[in-house]
């Protein structure tokens, strides 16, 4: 006869908390960009070249508060811990982070370089960065 556990109190694993953050989050920006664009198929994008082509150009719409010091602007699956993620929602729920439409100017300053919004490419320091270093 097979044993079963059950769990007395069903706490979540810090595991599970990670997988429920990150699909909350995803959800939630997505919410966000269908309402700032108006285009119910709106769909974020991740990775830098993704996000510059897929968001920025398409709809002129740029995120706006991200806290590049504490979490690089990356896919959600590469986020490396709980308080990380946290801290992405917690910005999207308050509103300190959000979907901002931009100008003319500003998409070209953007894609001039978008690393004041978004950081720069990994594994090249920017000069203020290699300064610290």
């Amino acid at each position: 006869m097979s044993q079963h556990r059950f769990r007395v109190n069903p706490t979540k694993s810090y595991s599970e908390r990670m997988t429920e953050t990150r699909s909350d989050l995803r959800r939630l920006v997505r919410e966000k960009l269908v309402s700032i664009t108006g285009e119910p198929s709106a769909q974020m994008r991740w990775s830098r070249g993704a996000y510059m082509q897929h968001v920025v150009s398409r709809y002129r719409v740029r995120i706006e508060g991200w806290p590049l010091a504490d979490v690089p602007f990356r896919n959600l699956s590469d986020v490396p811990n709980l308080g990380k993620l946290e801290l992405l929602l917690r910005g999207f729920q308050d509103g300190s982070i959000y979907f901002r439409r931009i100008n003319d100017a500003e998409f070209r300053e953007m894609t001039a370089d978008p690393s004041p919004w978004i950081g720069p490419i990994e594994g090249i320091m920017s000069d203020d960065t290699a300064d610290e270093a």
